[in-house]
């Protein structure tokens, strides 16, 4: 039986991964992983943190975008190699922390992140330049929850093995059940019986397309009502946007709610607007609450929301949210409660099955199984010396490809004895 660190935000921690990690650990004890491993959640991180990730057998690192939550769940993660979850490709925010704090990792995290960047790379792109690169070279295996996460990190040069399993639902059924009969309360507040509630939920940011709802909606020929609930950021005002945008007469902001009524609000929309840009390549926790709960949702044709299924999302051209094209897609779906209640029902469908914890969990599991069986190589460790010592005499890849300095590495795996039957 091993012994698994679980590191990661829980409850009550103010952020979504605090959620996601609840979900998974269901998942990992449905699926039967508890019966057979001992796994160790640790949160919040105190002075015997490091000590408690030594002395497992294998760590779980989840990393976020935001230092105050993951910063010292990254330092485990480099000097623990295991398995990280990259919930943020980019991680350009944690690295900036990390930066600020002084930590001795982020100049060669900044070093190695650039050295891996395309030499055309567009620094403005928060996938310019991949700031996970020491992450996930440090790491035994990487958890992705996106098939684009992959190929990025293959188009960057990753070589740590890669297990691509979903964002699972944070909800049960019957909580949504609940929210979405409560849903009429939370809907009076904020509009007529008649108008069409179109909404933005989360961290109201300036990448989540605030802009261009309050664009579209003088565009907009339907009777709706904008909702904008959420976080608010100290870095983007969402109270100027709506001052500036001349519209603010027909849309409402509420924010900072509690977790539960935050589901309530996003059960109380007719069509959510969840657009990406830049796209960061995470996969939007948001997103699959509203799919959960079966709320018609436009979405930016671009990486991870290109693998949510035809029929379950509508979506609009990636890049800058175009207005005129927004109001466009709103007007449809506002006008037509049929094929919201279609796009409604395939979503919840799509949802329950391909978003179980439980199949989260099977990733998770195949993910500590790997590197379990990796430490427990005796091969492992004589390719690790070998590697070490040729890299000190100046061998990289590009001599170990034509051969140079090989043999004995083949040797080892000539001498490793079959598995049984």
């Amino acid at each position: 039986m091993a012994n698994v660190a679980f590191c990661s935000p829980l409850p009550p921690a103010q952020t979504g991964i605090a959620a996601y990690a609840t979900a998974v650990l269901g998942g990992l004890d449905e699926i039967g992983f508890t019966a057979e491993h001992r796994l160790d959640p640790m949160w919040p991180l105190g002075p015997g943190a490091e000590e408690r990730v030594r002395a497992s057998d294998v760590g779980v690192f989840q990393l976020g975008n935001n230092v105050e939550f993951h910063g010292a769940i990254y330092r485990l993660s480099v000097w623990n190699p295991g398995v990280v979850v990259l919930h943020d490709l980019a991680l350009d925010g944690l690295m900036y922390g990390l930066g600020l704090a002084n930590d001795p990792l982020t100049q060669p995290a900044r070093a190695e992140a650039m050295a891996a960047a395309t030499p055309n790379a567009d620094l403005e792109d928060p996938l310019g330049v991949p700031w996970c690169a020491q992450a996930v070279r440090r790491s035994r295996t990487v958890i992705v929850h996106s098939r684009f996460a992959r190929d990025y990190l293959l188009r960057v040069g990753c070589r740590t093995p890669i297990v691509v399993t979903p964002h699972p639902l944070v909800e049960r059924d019957d909580e949504i059940d609940a929210a979405r009969e409560r849903r009429a309360r939370l809907r009076h507040r904020v509009a007529r019986g008649d108008e069409v509630v179109v909404g933005i939920a989360g961290d109201l940011n300036a990448s989540k397309g605030i802009e261009a709802l309050l664009a579209a909606l003088p565009r907009v020929r339907s009777n709706v009502r904008g909702v904008l609930v959420g976080r608010t950021s100290s870095h983007w005002d969402v109270q100027g946007a709506l001052r500036r945008s001349g519209v603010g007469d027909r849309v409402t902001v509420v924010a900072d709610v509690r977790d539960d009524e935050f589901l309530e609000w996003l059960c109380a929309f007719d069509i959510l607007i969840n657009l990406r840009h830049p796209h960061r390549g995470e996969t939007s926790g948001s997103l699959v609450r509203a799919l959960h709960a079966g709320v018609p949702t436009i979405v930016s044709a671009v990486g991870t929301y290109l693998e949510v299924p035809e029929g379950v999302v509508a979506r609009i051209a990636p890049g800058p949210p175009d207005p005129v094209e927004l109001a466009s897609v709103i007007d449809r779906l506002a006008e037509d409660p049929e094929a919201r209640g279609a796009m409604s029902r395939h979503a919840r469908d799509y949802a329950r099955s391909a978003l179980a914890p439980r199949v989260t969990a099977q990733g998770y599991a195949e993910a500590v199984h790997r590197v379990l069986e990796l430490n427990a190589d005796p091969v492992r460790t004589s390719i690790a010396r070998w590697a070490g010592g040729l890299r000190a005499t100046g061998v990289g890849p590009q001599h170990a490809a034509r051969g140079l300095g090989v043999r004995y590495a083949e040797a080892l795996f000539e001498l490793r004895p079959e598995p049984p039957g």
